[in-house]
């Protein structure tokens, strides 16, 4: 097994990176581009094949490697599902459907990883709440995909940061996997990180920049979302199931706790909850004058941060004050990025008033 933990991940690199010069040629003629506009920095239209390639090299190379045949993970029915949210996003990423559509198809989504009996079944002793009734863990397993693919969806943002996010997560999830004994899963994890290697390689070239799209962070969110509930059943009886739920909660919980920040936010200034801005994390962190590349590397190093504390507290204390000491420092240093933000503002209104009455 170990062999082949070795080379899948390094036969998904080396076919991204010759794939990838090919589709970007074909999205440019069939006009799947990004097109910039006053909310984006870059001036060029740049080819949005990264999640496109990054799907179809996983799907090859896992099929060489491993003939879906996993009894610890379903990965027919998991990427039959990412399939679905990858021509949805492509779609979206072309002709810009509607955000009603796009959710009525996510909701579908959530129900069939449902239906393949993928859920949240047990808090085990959380909040005091052990085996969920049917209806709750219908409810709370479409709320908590739906909401976690949109989550990682409006973090793929600036250059480098939804792969750097996706390489931390499908790493911790790969340690995961590993000591509840779902080698397969694990498979499944490294092979995307080679994947998300290459396109790194693209997405910070100057001349061949390519973007992962709504495609690809809709997909790997949803493998993230999708995985981790597995990996939670599996540890469900186990004593392995609070350092499991840790670990799982802290990698997503920046993208979830920023997107629900920034909805806040919003609907507190009178408006809509899904209007665009510029208040995500990543904003704020541009807004004191780094680089994307810049950017999104300190907020992977945070994320990373965040889940060093996290296990550590958790040793030291349990899950719930581990992830409550997470969720303060995160908390916390979104609320001095956003004053400092703020600052910066007023500074600049400032100095165009001055220039103005001169």
């Amino acid at each position: 097994m170990i062999p082949t933990l070795i080379v899948t991940p390094l036969l998904a690199l080396l076919l991204s990176l010759l794939l990838t010069p090919v589709a970007r040629k074909i999205a440019i003629s069939l006009g799947l581009v990004d097109k910039p506009n006053q909310r984006k920095v870059h001036q060029n239209h740049v080819p949005l094949v990264g999640g496109i390639v990054l799907f179809i090299t996983t799907v090859l190379s896992l099929g060489i490697a491993l003939p879906f045949q996993s009894k610890s993970f379903n990965l027919i029915n998991i990427f039959l599902a990412g399939f679905v949210m990858l021509v949805m996003g492509v779609l979206d990423d072309r002709f810009d459907i509607r955000a009603s559509l796009k959710l009525a198809i996510q909701l579908v989504i959530a129900h069939f990883i449902f239906m393949q009996g993928i859920r949240i079944e047990n808090l085990n002793g959380l909040f005091g709440v052990y085996e969920l009734q049917e209806w709750i863990q219908y409810i709370l397993t479409i709320v908590v995909i739906t909401g976690v693919v949109n989550a990682f969806n409006l973090m793929d943002g600036i250059d480098g940061l939804a792969a750097g996010l996706s390489i931390v997560g499908f790493s911790v999830f790969t340690v995961l996997s590993f000591m509840l004994d779902m080698p397969n899963l694990s498979l499944v994890f490294l092979t995307f990180v080679g994947g998300l290697i290459s396109f790194l390689y693209f997405n910070l070239s100057k001349k061949r920049k390519i973007f992962m799209g709504d495609a690809g962070s809709l997909v790997i969110g949803l493998i993230l979302v999708a995985s981790s509930i597995k990996m939670l059943q599996a540890a469900a009886t186990t004593p392995k199931f609070n350092v499991t739920l840790t670990l799982v909660f802290l990698v997503m919980a920046v993208p979830v706790f920023d997107a629900l920040r920034v909805f806040r936010k919003r609907i507190k200034a009178g408006k809509s909850p899904f209007e665009a801005d510029r208040t995500h994390l990543h904003h704020l962190i541009l807004s004191s004058g780094l680089k994307h590349a810049q950017a999104s590397l300190l907020i992977t190093l945070f994320i990373v941060t965040l889940l060093v504390m996290g296990y550590f507290f958790f040793y030291l204390t349990g899950v719930l004050f581990a992830i409550s000491i997470c969720l303060t420092a995160f908390f916390f240093s979104t609320y001095l990025l956003q004053t400092l933000s703020d600052m910066n503002t007023w500074k600049q209104r400032i100095k165009e008033m001055e220039d103005n009455e001169q």
